[in-house]
């Protein structure tokens, strides 16, 4: 199972030394994304980081994903 962080970064100066700094504490950057507010130069960029996990999956979410697949499968 994966866990995911979500990290908020101020300044886009910022992006390069925080992506270092997660994968050195063993994370991978999965998803980059960034928004701009419509009023004033506010840009809010988004870093969301994945590792493995030790954790086990829940046997409600496994159930949840095997009915998932099954309804795929039956698209």
């Amino acid at each position: 199972m994966k866990e995911y962080e979500c990290v908020e970064v101020g300044h886009h100066r910022n992006i390069g030394k925080t992506i270092e700094e997660w994968q050195k504490k063993g994370w991978r950057l999965h998803t980059y994304a960034c928004a701009h507010a419509a009023v004033g130069k506010v840009v809010n960029h988004y870093l969301l980081f994945e590792r493995e996990s030790d954790k086990k999956m829940p046997s409600s979410a496994k159930a949840a994903a095997a009915v998932a697949a099954a309804a795929a499968a039956g698209a």
